[in-house]
Parts: structure tokens; sequence; C-alpha cells
């Protein structure tokens, strides 16, 4: 093999290393970081005060509880639901990638954005007189993950019926905290 060759084989390669190697500083050189799961993940759902256009209902926050860093890459699925009737499920905003490493005792914030009040002549599609529940599950599930139940509140930790006059709710990207 010729010097040059030789050259560009190893330029390559320290490439490919380097980009393998990128976003992985709080693990171990070659290991990846876990996705966070369920039971890693403390989730609360909080009602904004007051509405004003395009700004959030609710802001979604899940604290990491686990002991070790986990990979939080995506949106999470959220849905409010009365029994196997009426429901509104989430979907991002925007189509923006999120990568994010969340440590022990870090959390994120998560946007929400739908219509609790509805309009005088119509109804809401998850109506709050039947006490929908309110699930959500990380980004990457593992098979038997079927995420958890979270408590609406209002921002004194009151709890809250849940009402969605909406059939989506979108998500904005999260944040750490």
């Amino acid at each position: 093999m010729s010097r040059r060759t030789a050259a560009v084989c190893t330029a390559g390669l320290v490439m490919l290393l380097g980009a393998a190697a990128c976003g992985q500083s709080d693990s171990a050189p070659g290991t990846r970081i876990a996705a966070c799961q369920t039971p890693q993940l403390s989730w609360k759902m909080t009602l904004l005060p007051g509405k004003p256009h395009n700004t959030p209902t609710a802001t979604l926050s899940a604290a990491h509880k686990g002991s070790k860093p986990c990979a939080f890459d995506g949106y999470p699925e959220l849905s409010v639901y009365v029994g196997k009737g009426p429901s509104a499920d989430s979907k991002p905003k925007k189509s923006t990638p999120v990568h994010l490493v969340l440590k022990p005792g870090h959390s994120i914030a998560i946007p929400v954005f739908y219509d609790a009040i509805g309009s005088a002549s119509g109804s809401c599609e998850v109506m709050a007189e039947y006490n929908p529940r309110v699930d959500v599950r990380p980004p990457h599930p593992a098979a038997h993950d079927y995420g958890s139940r979270v408590q609406l509140t209002d921002a004194k930790g009151h709890h809250r019926r849940a009402q969605v006059c909406d059939l989506d709710m979108l998500l904005g990207a999260p944040q750490l905290h």
C-alpha cells in the first residue's frame, strides 16, 4: 500500500471514530447511553395560567430518578382519554430532532399546546366532567413499557381534570432544566 493511500485510509478512520464518539462525553468511550424508560422518570403536567394566543397551555416535565444518564431522543407520547371513548393524542409541533442526555437528578420540560376551553357553541373532544386519564410514554419505550399516569395540576399543585378541545396536543421541543 502506498503512503498516500495509507494516509487517506488513516484520515478516514480518524473521522469515522470521531463521528462515532460525538455526543457521548458522559459515558465511557465506545458505549451507548440507554434510552430513558418509564421506571427512571417521574412525570408531571402543569396547567399554565391564562391562555394568550400562541403560548403553551401546559408544561409536561420529567425528572430523572435513576442512577445513570439516559438518552431522551425524541418526543414522548402523551394521551388524554376516557376509557375506550374520546381521546386526544400528542404529536410534535415541529419535526425538530431532539437528542438530549438526561443526567440523574436533572429534568426536562416540554411545552404542550392545545385548547383547554373550547368555544361557547362547541364541545370539547375530551370533556373534564368525565375525569379523563392522562398517560405518557418516553420517546423510545422498551417492548413492555406502557408508560405512566400523570396527574394534571395547576401552578400551585392542586389537582385539575384534563379537558382537551382539539384532536391533537402539540408538543414543543423538550428542554433540559
